[in-house]
């Protein structure tokens, strides 16, 4: 495989050979007819087709090139060259890819090199030099009353000028091209952008889907869990000549365990929707008392009703409040349950903690996220905070000093809106 400066380099340097072989020949044929400077033609054909290889990849080397063969033959009045009809792709190239500076040297030199041609072409009009150009060109205009400078000046336009217009009107097109494509690219990009950003925010909200369908289902399974055990081990406690209550234990049991079964088909079904069995605070309290604790409500302020998406983390939070409540608290203690209405709700579950049960940070669930899914667990202290910061709320845990039986959870949300309970229902 060729490499990139080869490929670059290789059209410019095969134009440039052909230019020097037909450059040698002219020489040659030049001085086999007995026209003299045969030395000053070979480094005239060799100078031009170096400048023709050189103009893309080193314009001012060519620039300069080109101005030093005028000069030369100027200084030695040698014949003008076919050969340096070559000069026409030179002043293409330098206007179409030179650098600014040189973009504009080799404009300026143009009405320059114009003046020298002339002043050049008159000295030799004047008869101080002879060249083939002059007896062949000038002079046979000049006897049929035709003025030099009408042909002069069509000559250098026709051979500088002109190119070098086409190289710069080439040189717009290809920038405004280049600017297309880029606004192009630049819009692909984007677009690309925007369909990874929807992507990936589609991902987010599948992942948070996901988790917060895992943080309801483990909420409301354990919830019932807790419920359904505490129900069981106090079934333990009663007289087995009591038949009725044992029944009205394992009927308990059961209510629950199908309660349960149908919220978690309700979640999975829609974990938006059907919010009757998850923002009723007083129903999840009454499911609760059903494990045999006694559970102690008070209500400050005028209850509201809570938009469906505070009501929904307003029953969760309570419903792992209890759930801790019940594993980790005395069978013999109360559970009490303080609602304060005013601008946000707070809701503050105190229970009597059992003495092998740890108190403190951890006493209550705190487990955090679930080590075998990596998901946000939805028990413990981490699990709840996250829940209320969702939707502007706090979570706060009133420690207790070592020893004390007693262990206290607040959580707070805002109200956004609702009227009082009792207005707002008929």
């Amino acid at each position: 495989m060729h490499s990139p400066i080869v490929r670059t380099w290789a059209p410019d340097v095969a134009i440039g050979f052909v230019i020097l072989l037909l450059g040698f020949w002219e020489a040659y044929t030049n001085a086999y007819s007995g026209y003299a400077g045969g030395t000053v033609t070979l480094v005239v054909a060799l100078g031009t087709a170096v400048a023709v290889a050189l103009v893309r990849h080193a314009g001012w080397w060519s620039f300069g090139i080109l101005w030093a063969l005028l000069v030369l033959q100027a200084a030695t009045t040698t014949d003008l060259m076919v050969i340096e009809l070559a000069v026409v792709g030179v002043a293409f190239g330098l206007a179409r890819w030179g650098s600014r500076p040189l973009l504009w040297a080799s404009g300026l030199s143009i009405p320059i090199a114009t003046f020298f041609a002339i002043s050049y072409v008159g000295i030799l009009a004047n008869g101080l030099w002879g060249t083939r150009v002059l007896r062949n060109v000038i002079v046979p205009l000049v006897d049929s009353g035709i003025s030099w400078p009408l042909v002069v000046l069509p000559m250098i336009a026709g051979v500088l000028a002109l190119p070098w217009f086409a190289g710069l009107a080439a040189r717009y097109w290809g920038a405004a091209r280049a600017s297309q494509r880029s606004q192009s690219e630049a819009e692909a990009e984007a677009l690309s952008a925007q369909l990874e950003r929807a992507r990936m925010t589609e991902i987010a909200a599948l992942r948070e889907s996901q988790a917060r369908l895992a943080r309801d289902v483990h909420d409301v399974v354990g919830h019932s869990l807790t419920v359904i055990l505490a129900q069981a081990e106090s079934a333990q406690f009663l007289d087995s000549a009591d038949p009725v209550a044992l029944k009205r234990t394992m009927a308990n049991i059961a209510s629950t365990a199908r309660t349960s079964l149908q919220e978690v088909r309700g979640v999975l079904a829609s974990p938006d929707g059907d919010p009757e069995h998850r923002t009723d605070l007083d129903t999840l309290i009454d499911t609760t008392r059903a494990s045999g604790n006694e559970i102690l409500v008070t209500d400050l302020g005028s209850p509201r009703p809570l938009p469906p998406e505070l009501a929904t983390v307003a029953f969760r939070v309570l419903q792992e409040m209890l759930t801790n409540a019940l594993k980790h608290g005395r069978r013999d203690g109360a559970i009490a349950v303080t609602r304060q209405w005013d601008d946000r709700l707070r809701i503050t579950v105190t229970n009597h903690t059992d003495p092998v049960s740890s108190v403190g940070g951890e006493s209550e669930g705190a487990s955090g996220d679930d080590p075998a899914t990596g998901l946000p667990g939805g028990s413990g202290i981490a699990g709840m905070a996250r829940r209320l910061e969702s939707v502007g709320g706090s979570l706060e845990v009133h420690d207790s000093p070592t020893g004390s039986p007693v262990f206290s959870v607040t959580a707070s949300l805002p109200v956004r809106a609702g009227r009082p309970l009792e207005t707002a229902l008929p």
